[in-house]
């Protein structure tokens, strides 16, 4: 099944502006809407996988979570988050990012961080480095020089959704499409940078729908090797004929690292 939809890409491949999650007075971003076509995930003959188009989603059921209590992420979610990602990649070492707290994104609650409804990639190969810094030391660098960054990414309102998450299969990607940004927030304010991309018809764009509250979509963001993929263009879009009962979309993000020794 495909939909075709309106993405939010860089305007231009000048600077990206700002983004702020926190702040939508900050935002400078240049956008221009570009109808694609994206096809759901679900209908596929071939289970998307990490290995190739960079996503897989899984059913990994969380009890009564409590999101906003951030000593129940740590100590419950958090465990839950690495054990996947450590089981789903092979990886040697699993490490939170940014000491593993989770990103909530509420469509329906102006206090809440919005949907991030353009096309991006929340790193850089310099931004990287320094959240690499504060997850792991140089002991942990030199013996485990290949690394990656993972996103998991959950609705936390029920079926159907107005706003689902668009992923790019990660081998479509050409990095020289990036357009350099910066996410500035009060604990960052000088910014970290990230890239968005420009249009590119060789972009190959998928969703899932009916994202259900047991399910968490894991996708790609870094991958150090610079022979391969980065990671998955991704950013929110609005179905074209979205449900009438739908809730307004609520997620929550949480990133790890994975280490491999080769």
């Amino acid at each position: 099944m495909k939909v075709t939809a309106a993405l939010n890409f860089a305007a231009d491949r000048s600077h990206g502006g700002v983004w702020s999650n926190g702040n939508r007075e900050w935002r400078t971003q240049k956008l221009k809407a570009q109808e694609v076509e994206l096809t759901d995930a679900r209908t596929l003959s071939k289970v998307p996988s990490l290995t190739r188009e960079g996503f897989e989603i899984h059913s990994v059921p969380i009890n009564t979570p409590d999101w906003d209590n951030a000593d129940w992420v740590h100590t419950v979610y958090l465990p839950n988050s690495l054990e996947l990602i450590k089981s789903l990649t092979g990886a040697a070492l699993v490490l939170p990012f940014y000491n593993g707290g989770v990103l909530i994104r509420d469509t329906g609650d102006m206090t809440r961080a919005p949907a991030a409804d353009f096309v991006h990639l929340d790193n850089t190969h310099a931004s990287i480095e320094f959240f690499l810094g504060i997850a792991a030391d140089e002991a942990i660098g030199a013996r485990y020089p290949r690394v990656k960054l993972f996103n998991l990414w959950r609705s936390v309102t029920p079926p159907p959704q107005d706003i689902p998450l668009a992923l790019c299969d990660m081998r479509t990607l050409d990095e020289a499409d990036g357009v350099e940004g910066r996410t500035v927030e009060p604990t960052f304010p000088d910014g970290v940078p990230y890239l968005s991309a420009v249009h590119n018809h060789t972009q190959a764009w998928y969703y899932f729908s009916d994202v259900r509250l047991d399910e968490v979509i894991v996708f790609q963001g870094y991958d150090n090797q610079a022979s391969e993929p980065m990671g998955c263009l991704h950013g929110a879009f609005r179905l074209p004929v979205g449900p009438t009962s739908a809730v307004p979309r609520a997620s929550v993000e949480q990133r790890i690292f994975a280490f491999y020794e080769q």
